[in-house]
């Protein structure tokens, strides 16, 4: 129960620093953006130096650009519940950089999980419903 806890503690830090920051300076200056679940993304393009290397080596230089961001989060406070993604966007040499929430409860084979017991208790109650009553009555 302590791990439900922490993800709804853990959404609500994020929602609040992201509420809180989004029209800040730093935050334009990354061109961070946000979805409806307060992940945070932004695309880094490679320089016009960067043009004739290899991919590995693109991605490497990606990684060492968004080294601001990661220090801007960190002091946001939510190094320790925030975790990184970086894709190539595909034809093209951009990378998508995503700080999502890291979830200790909310896996999705535990919300399938729980959901498929629910519709099953529904279902069996709903068929049993009449022999249920003649039980107490």
């Amino acid at each position: 129960m302590r791990k439900f806890f922490f993800d709804v503690k853990a959404f609500y830090l994020i929602r609040k620093e992201v509420r809180k920051r989004r029209n800040s300076p730093d935050w334009q200056r990354f061109s961070l953006r946000h979805d409806w679940l307060y992940r945070m993304y932004t695309v880094v393009n490679p320089t016009t130096a960067d043009k004739g290397d290899d991919e590995q080596m693109i991605t490497m230089k990606t990684l060492d650009r968004i080294a601001p961001i990661n220090k801007y989060i960190a002091s946001m406070g939510l190094a320790e519940v925030l975790s990184l993604s970086v894709e190539k966007i595909p034809d093209t040499d951009s990378h998508l950089v995503v700080y999502y929430q890291i979830y200790k409860w909310f896996t999705p084979w535990r919300i399938f999980s729980r959901l498929f017991f629910l519709i099953l208790g529904t279902v069996l109650l709903s068929i049993y419903w009449n022999e249920l009553l003649s039980l107490f009555s």
